[in-house]
């Protein structure tokens, strides 16, 4: 009998292994492009956007950032190379209030890696509240 309960508990052990390592496994497989290049806001400076390109590039490979209104037409294109990319893009007033812009990462053999597009929206809210004091 306590050959048999040992056995047993090594199996359950064993079992509860597998599972709990077959389950973790794949939540750290993914795609690595995903990961590799980001665009965020990061505030205003003089009361215009501000957006930071955050490029992991750890092949050293060149690429090309590129900027595009509504209607396709590039506003600004850039080549960059390194390997922890970081690169900040403020634009005019004018030109952000009447367009979208669309930002395109891509390499050099034009495959795009990522596309981000920025809209401005503006909501003005007026708040009315009214409380009983007695």
């Amino acid at each position: 009998m306590k050959t048999y309960l040992s056995k047993t508990k090594i199996f359950a052990l064993a079992l509860v292994t597998v599972f709990s390592t077959s389950f973790t496994a794949p939540a750290f497989a993914g795609n690595d492009d995903d990961k590799k290049a980001e665009i965020s806001y990061v505030g205003n400076v003089n009361d215009l956007p501000v957006y930071r390109l955050s490029l992991n590039n750890e092949a050293k490979q060149s690429y090309f950032v590129s900027v595009s209104d509504n209607e396709g037409n590039i506003i600004y294109n850039e080549k960059v190379s390194g390997s922890k990319i970081v690169r900040n893009y403020q634009f005019d007033a004018d030109l952000y209030n009447d367009y979208d812009l669309t930002f395109t990462i891509s390499d050099v053999k034009g495959k795009t890696v990522s596309v981000y597009n920025v809209s401005n929206n503006k909501k003005v809210v007026n708040e009315v509240a009214v409380n009983k004091i007695k």
